[in-house]
């Protein structure tokens, strides 16, 4: 299983691009509300699985509608994507659709999926990212 976090990092650091005034300086053009929609999507699903897990704690997997929410995201992140030429680089860099895809309704994945996420939030802040 590959780290998350160096997965996340490596993608944050990929979308840099020198800085038009001083090209020695790397730049994250992406701005976070340019994410927010894919952050705030993901965070709403994370506490539906929240509550899931309070009432199956002995789950491993999700139910049917759950598993719908969460490739419905895939959805969402391509219509995002679609509108932004920085977002779509940030997504495929990323690679959020196929990570959205190997969810497959395990609940462990999904969890390390939100990991991701914040750690994509994380770096792209460290790294500059504007607001």
């Amino acid at each position: 299983m590959e780290n998350i976090v160096d997965k996340a990092e490596l993608a944050i650091k990929s979308i840099r691009k020198p800085n038009k005034k001083n090209h020695d300086k790397l730049v994250i053009e992406l701005k976070t509300n340019q994410i927010r929609k894919i952050l705030t999507a993901v965070n709403i699903l994370k506490n539906k699985v929240d509550i899931y897990k309070i009432a199956n704690p002995k789950a491993k997997k999700l139910d049917e509608e759950l598993q719908m929410e969460i490739e419905f995201l895939r959805v969402s992140i391509s219509y995002q994507a679609g509108r932004e030429k920085l977002v779509r680089e940030f997504v495929e860099k990323a690679d959020l659709l196929n990570m959205v895809k190997d969810i497959n309704g395990d609940i462990k994945a999904f969890e390390n999926f939100c990991r991701y996420i914040e750690a994509l939030v994380a770096f792209h802040k460290f790294y500059g990212g504007q607001e």
